[in-house]
Order: C-alpha cells, then sequence, then structure tokens
C-alpha cells in the first residue's frame, strides 16, 4: 500500500469533513464544494489501492489495514454514486469523518507486504472480499441514512434546528433510500458468505466452519433477512425501521472492531 497516498487522501478526507459541517451549518455554503474535495481524496484513494495491486500483484484485501482501505473505498465510491441520483449532500456529513478516521487508522499500520499463501492465489479472494465489503459499505450507508432519518424526525417534531432540516430530504424520502439500500445490501451480503463458503473449502476443506466470523455474520444475515423480510411484509418502515437498519450494522462492525480481540478468528491475518 502506498501509505502517502493514503495520508494525502486522509487529509482531503478532512478538508472534505470541515467543507461538510460548514454546508450543514452555513446557508450560503456552495453544495458542489464538499462533494468535489471528498471526490479528490477518493482520487487519491484508488491511486493508492492501484499502487498496491501493481506493487504486490494482488489485491488489498486481506489484512486488516487492507480491509479499512477498501472497505472506506467502497464506502466513499457508492456515496457518490447516491449524491449523483439524491442530491443528499448531508450524508458526507456522516461519511467523510468516518472515512477520514479509517484511512488514517490504515495509514498508521504503514505498509503491507509480503506474499500471499498459495491457497489465496485463487479469484475466489477478491470476488468474496468485494461482494461481502460492499454488502457492508451499502449497510453502513443505510445506518447514515437511518441517523439523518431520526435526526429529522426528531428536530420536526420539536421544530427545532429548522434551517439544517431545510438540507435535509423529507421524512418519506429518507425511509425510501434506506429501503432501497437494505434491498441491495441484503443479496450482496448472501452472495459474500456464498462466495466465502467456497474459499472456505478451498483453504479449510469445509463449506461451513463454526469460526466466530462466520457465526456473527450469519447472525447479521438473519437480522438484516428478517428485517427486510418486515419491510416487505408487514409494512415495517419509518423510526423502528431506521433504529432496526442502525442496530443491524453495529453487530456488523461490532465484531470487525472489538471481535477479533475477544472471539479471534481464523479470518484473521491471511486466512493463517
Amino acid at each position: 500500500m502506498d501509505v502517502n497516498l493514503l495520508r494525502a487522501a486522509a487529509v482531503f478526507y478532512l478538508l472534505a469533513t470541515a467543507s461538510f459541517v460548514f454546508y450543514v451549518l452555513l446557508r450560503n455554503t456552495a453544495s458542489r464544494a464538499p462533494t468535489l474535495i471528498l471526490f479528490a481524496g477518493f482520487m487519491l484513494h484508488t491511486a493508492a489501492l492501484a499502487a498496491h495491486f501493481f506493487q504486490e500483484g494482488y489485491s488489498a484485501v486481506t489484512q486488516f489495514q487492507e480491509a479499512l482501505t477498501f472497505k472506506s473505498w467502497l464506502i466513499v465510491a457508492l456515496y457518490l454514486v447516491i449524491q449523483i441520483k439524491y442530491r443528499l449532500t448531508v450524508l458526507g456529513a456522516i461519511v467523510a469523518p468516518v472515512v477520514f478516521l479509517m484511512t488514517l487508522a490504515a495509514s498508521a499500520f504503514g505498509s503491507a507486504t509480503g506474499e500471499l499463501p498459495p491457497g489465496l492465489k485463487t479469484y475466489w479472494v477478491p470476488v468474496h472480499f468485494t461482494l461481502a465489503f460492499l454488502g457492508n459499505a451499502v449497510f453502513a450507508l443505510a445506518f447514515a441514512v437511518s441517523l439523518i432519518y431520526l435526526l429529522q424526525e426528531r428536530g420536526l417534531k420539536h421544530r427545532k434546528m429548522m434551517a439544517l432540516l431545510k438540507r435535509i430530504p423529507s421524512l418519506e424520502a429518507l425511509d425510501r433510500l434506506n429501503y432501497q439500500l437494505l434491498v441491495w445490501g441484503f443479496p450482496l451480503m448472501t452472495l459474500g458468505i456464498l462466495t466465502g463458503s467456497f474459499l472456505a473449502r478451498i483453504y479449510w476443506g469445509d463449506y461451513w466452519t463454526w469460526d466466530p466470523r462466520l457465526i456473527s455474520s450469519g447472525i447479521a444475515w438473519l437480522f438484516y433477512g428478517a428485517l427486510l423480510h418486515g419491510r416487505i411484509t408487514a409494512g415495517l418502515r419509518g423510526k423502528k425501521a431506521a433504529l432496526l437498519t442502525m442496530f443491524g450494522f453495529c453487530v456488523v462492525i461490532g465484531y470487525f472492531l472489538w471481535g477479533e480481540t475477544l472471539f479471534p478468528s481464523r479470518h484473521g491475518g491471511r486466512f493463517e
């Protein structure tokens, strides 16, 4: 990983964070400037990933530092796509500081180098990690949209922060976007688990093992499946749906950040 490029991207993400905050708090701030700064950081981030691939010969996905780098890149990419369609600039006020902290943490580890184990030199590795990380990135944005929904709902109820609320879409629009993100995120998570099973069969000899990360992924999959089922068949929506969406992502991110310390997984390192 080119640490200098990654640190440069983190600087732009920090600048984007400040720009998004000014946009949210000040009425006369240009709406395009924060997204453009974030996009500049995204291009540097992309260059760091590309440099890693050409230097090491494999995608940056197999170590903790690499996972942070790739996940934060996917979150920014998805936000930029959403921004094109929905013009939800206020969402960047949550995305920018999160990806800044993720890239800063990743750059603190230094450069990750080394040869991949022979068992991981298969196309299933980038396929599995891309699908799994993409699903997590979609759920991260669903979390952010749900948080904005709750802020909007509280502001309308108490008639506070009226200037800020004018920059936020309606509750109906936010609820609809939350649902669409769940519709995309759940199949991606499902495909990530299925491709992970094929990879586990190749490397460990079994499609499923009672590994802590596999268990946590299975729990998150069941939870999001039940949530999506409730939204489709039972009319679950609004504040309750937003709270459940946020809880589901906390389950996903909780194990990624702290679970490896408490319950070590064979996913740690490079599947060693």
